[in-house]
C-alpha cells in the first residue's frame, strides 16, 4: 500500500471515505467537505490484483485516519467502480471480486453508496475550478475566444480504455450527474479517411460499429492496424516495436512517440479529429453551455495535439448547418487535468445522494 497525507486541515463539515476502484488500481481517500469545497486529506493506493476485496483496505485506511486524528471520523462512504452497478453492488469488469455497499456498511458501520466509475467522474466535474490550470486546460474556440460557462447543462466525455459519456443538469443550483451509454452510439464518418477506417472496423465487428472503437485507446490501436493493413507501413524502428506489442499496449507507445514519428503523429491527429467531431455531435444534442469536459488520460497526456493548430476545436465546431456553428463557438471546452476527479466525484456523490 502507498499512503500519502495531502492536507493537515482536519476541520470539515463532513468526512467522506471515497474510493476509485479499477482492475489495476484501488485508490481510497479520506476527503473533507467544507461547504462546496472538497479536499483530499489522505490517499492510499493498492494494487487491485493483490487484494481480494475492498473491505479490508477500507478498514486499514479508516484505522490510519483515526490514528492521525480523532477529527477524522468517517461520516459517509462512496465507492466508484469499473462495472455495472445494481442494488448498490458492483461486479467488477476487470477484477474477480465484487463491491457490495451493504456488506461494507455492515463491516465498518458507515452508510455506503456504490456507483459506476464514470458517474463519479460526472459528480467530480462541479468540484473543479475552470480557472485553475492545475485542474483544467481551457481550449479556445476557433475565433480565439474562451466562452464563459453558464449555469446550464454540462457534458463529460472520457476517452480512455473505452469511451465514457455522461451529462449533468442544474437542479436548483446544484448539479446532478446522469449516466449514459453514448460511447456506444453510432460512429459518424466525416471524410474519405474516416469512411475507409469505418469500413475497415466494420469488417472486424460484422456490423456498423459504435464510436468507442474509434475514440478510445482501442480506437488508436484500430487506426494503427488500419494503416498497417491498408497502407503497407514499413515496420522499422518505433513501428516495429509497436507492431510487436499487444493491441492494448499499442496506444501508449503510439502516443509516446507522436512528437518524433510521423506515422504515430498522424494516428494521434486522426484520433483527435474524431474525438472533436464526436464531442461536437454530443454538444448539438445537449447544448451544454455549462461546458464540455474531456476526461481520461489520453486527452491529458496529449494536450499539445488538441491545441496544435486548434485541431480539436476545428472538428468540434464543424457542422453541415451554418446556423449551428456559431452556437458551438459559444460552448466552453475543457480538458480535465486533475487525476483525483473520481475521488472528488465519489465524495460529492455521497453528499448529494446520501445526505437527504
Amino acid at each position: 500500500m502507498e499512503t500519502n497525507w495531502l492536507s493537515s486541515d482536519f476541520k470539515h463539515d463532513r468526512i467522506i471515505l471515497a474510493g476509485d476502484i479499477g482492475g489495476t488500481n484501488t485508490t481510497l481517500a479520506v476527503v473533507g467537505q467544507k461547504k462546496s469545497k472538497f479536499t483530499v486529506i489522505l490517499k492510499c493506493a493498492f494494487k487491485s490484483q493483490q487484494i481480494d476485496g475492498v473491505i479490508d483496505p477500507i478498514k486499514e485506511v479508516i484505522a490510519i485516519a483515526r490514528q492521525k486524528s480523532s477529527a477524522l471520523k468517517i461520516d459517509l462512504c462512496c465507492i466508484s467502480a469499473a462495472g455495472p452497478v445494481e442494488n448498490n453492488r458492483c461486479q467488477m469488469t476487470n477484477c474477480k471480486w465484487a463491491i457490495d455497499g451493504q456488506a461494507i456498511k455492515k463491516s465498518v458501520k458507515v452508510d455506503t453508496l456504490v456507483i459506476n466509475d464514470f458517474l463519479a467522474v460526472g459528480y467530480g466535474i462541479p468540484t473543479l475550478a475552470v480557472d485553475d490550470p492545475k485542474q483544467i486546460t481551457r481550449l479556445p474556440a476557433t475565433d480565439g475566444k474562451f466562452p464563459a460557462p453558464a449555469d446550464s447543462t454540462k457534458i463529460v466525455v472520457g476517452a480512455g480504455t473505452g469511451l465514457g459519456v455522461g451529462f449533468l443538469t442544474n437542479e436548483d443550483g446544484k448539479y446532478r450527474a446522469h449516466p449514459s451509454e453514448g460511447g456506444h452510439s453510432g460512429f459518424a464518418a466525416f471524410d474519405e479517411e474516416t469512411i475507409k477506417l469505418k469500413e475497415y472496423v466494420a469488417k472486424k465487428f460484422g456490423m456498423a460499429p459504435g464510436t468507442e472503437p474509434f475514440v478510445s485507446g482501442q480506437g488508436i490501436a484500430n487506426i494503427y492496424n488500419y494503416l498497417k493493413d491498408g497502407k503497407k507501413l514499413v515496420m522499422d524502428g518505433v513501428l516495429k516495436e509497436i507492431d510487436q506489442a499487444k493491441d492494448e499496449d499499442k496506444p501508449a507507445l503510439i502516443s509516446k512517440n507522436a512528437k518524433d514519428n510521423r506515422v504515430c503523429r498522424d494516428i494521434m491527429k486522426l484520433f483527435v479529429k474524431m474525438y472533436g467531431s464526436f464531442a461536437g455531435s454530443l454538444a448539438v444534442v445537449f447544448m451544454p453551455f455549462g461546458g464540455v469536459y474531456l476526461a481520461g488520460g489520453i486527452a491529458t497526456k496529449n494536450e499539445w495535439l488538441f491545441l496544435e493548430d486548434n485541431l480539436f476545436m476545428k472538428n468540434f465546431e464543424r457542422n453541415y448547418n451554418p446556423n449551428i456553428r456559431p452556437l458551438l463557438k459559444k460552448i466552453p471546452v475543457y480538458i480535465v487535468r486533475d487525476y483525483s476527479i473520481s475521488l472528488y466525484g465519489a465524495a460529492n456523490a455521497a453528499v448529494t445522494l446520501m445526505s437527504k
